[in-house]
């Protein structure tokens, strides 16, 4: 008789452990796509299996419409055929890089109690003293509940994007507009977080370097960051306290500040800004307690993390606007809280939604806002914009008559062109301090890619 090997039996018993994993896995993904998506099913099986996820027991009912931007807005042959020479030498790392994005994006999606798994796991670390930053994770506590993503230095990416920002000043400048660079903050001070910047994370020091270069070559700047500061010391606050807790975003009432600061530097480009109701004085704050944990907040899970509470800012005073948001079919006239996508916000699901998407519809290829009343002006001014707009945009709009905004990690079609069509009188780049890593020069989905 053959001796028992515990070794054998281990690995026996781990190889089933993963069979069962992944038994679960296409199991919850079967009963989503057939059965509740397809099927149109909402019974006790489909609501067993999906039992810890209610986000996967709902049928989506609106998918966003697909838009041929590059037919609208064609890239020159030259930038095609780069975009093609640049494709052919990534084709396939990029395969390898989706298949291990889309194997992890099952298992945290359909993985049976992948959540509770996590924050069993994150738990285990806090009470073992491991502080290690892992890789995957990249976030680090910045002390008082405060978490942040941490981002290593990059110079020569911040060159790439430099050059990538003055060749774009030139077109607008061409384009016969005015352009201008703006950072965003990042939620490790600059000025503190002296165990942390420029230790662990360096974006400060990024986001530094990249303002130098473009200032070097005559290119308007603003930097967010020294305001924020500012602000800090005059009211007593800690820096961070104008960021969520668990997220890398800022809070709406910070957004709404900065737009008041960016209408000021508008108005000395030549842009009528109404300046009137850009004070948290001027709307009711609304706030919904524990109900949004961040993208910072989910990865150390809720062993770790305490949700934050979610500001909704009503305006206290007459609005009117046209709001066009082409993938969502949306070309609406009505009050202000038009730019609200409240289903965002109707019930609360701390790993499955996403609050903070609520303000301006979340990251949109192409928002356009006009404000019904204002004077009737043809000024026009072009927001290149990242996620921290999400919540500024629609608050800059409560100045301005007429803003167009673009978030080039989803638009497909030449942003050179559609500045040539549009002729936007003042075109500002504003992103928050995540800069480090090249340009994704192929996909046309890189947020530092003007072409």
């Amino acid at each position: 008789m053959r001796k028992f090997n515990i070794r054998q039996g281990l690995m026996l018993c781990a190889s089933g452990l993963l069979v069962m994993v992944m038994l679960t896995v296409f199991m919850r993904l079967g009963t989503t796509h057939i059965m509740v998506k397809r099927a149109h099913m909402d019974n006790v099986v489909t609501q067993t299996i999906l039992y810890d996820n209610a986000d996967l027991q709902m049928e989506k009912k609106e998918v966003d419409r697909k838009i041929d931007w590059e037919k609208a807005y064609p890239f020159s042959d030259i930038d095609r055929v780069k975009k093609k020479e640049w494709l052919t030498t990534r084709k396939i790392e990029d395969k390898a890089e989706q298949v291990e994005k889309k194997i992890g994006d099952w298992t945290s999606k359909y993985l049976l109690g992948y959540y509770k798994l996590a924050e069993a796991g994150r738990g285990y670390t806090e009470k073992i003293g491991w502080g290690l930053i892992s890789p995957q994770q990249e976030v680090i506590s910045l002390g008082n509940g405060y978490w942040s993503f941490v981002y290593p230095k990059d110079s020569s990416a911040i060159r790439e994007k430099a050059d990538s920002l003055i060749e774009l000043a030139q077109n607008v400048e061409a384009n016969g507009g005015r352009f201008i660079y703006i950072q965003a903050p990042f939620k490790v001070d600059p000025y503190g977080d002296c165990g942390i910047n420029g230790m662990f994370d360096f974006s400060n020091q990024n986001c530094d370097d990249l303002l130098g270069q473009l200032q070097a070559r005559s290119i308007a700047t603003m930097d967010l960051r020294q305001d924020l500061h500012s602000w800090a010391q005059a009211e007593q606050l800690s820096y961070h306290e104008y960021f969520f807790r668990t997220d890398h975003h800022w809070k709406p009432e910070t957004a709404l500040r900065a737009a008041k600061v960016v209408g000021e530097r508008l108005c000395e480009y030549g842009i009528p800004v109404d300046g009137q109701h850009y004070d948290l004085h001027d709307f009711d704050v609304e706030v919904l307690p524990e109900f949004f944990l961040g993208s910072e907040g989910k990865r150390v899970t809720l062993s770790r993390a305490l949700p934050d509470n979610f500001a909704i800012l009503h305006p206290k005073f007459a609005t009117k606007i046209t709001l066009d948001i082409p993938e969502k079919n949306i070309h609406d006239t009505g009050d202000f809280e038009l730019a609200y996508d409240k289903t965002r916000v109707e019930r609360c699901d701390y790993y499955h939604l996403n609050p903070y998407g609520m303000y301006g519809y979340g990251d949109r290829q192409v928002m356009n806002i006009e404000n019904l009343l204002l004077p009737v002006t043809d000024k026009k001014v072009l927001l290149i914009r990242d996620s921290f707009c999400d919540t500024m945009a629609p608050f800059l709009a409560l100045g301005i008559r007429n803003l167009m905004t673009l978030d080039v990690r989803h638009f497909t079609g030449s942003v050179k062109t559609y500045i040539a069509t549009h002729k936007p009188d003042v075109v500002i780049v504003m992103y928050t301090g995540s800069l480090s890593g090249g340009i994704e020069w192929g996909t046309h989905k890189d947020k530092f890619d003007f072409r």
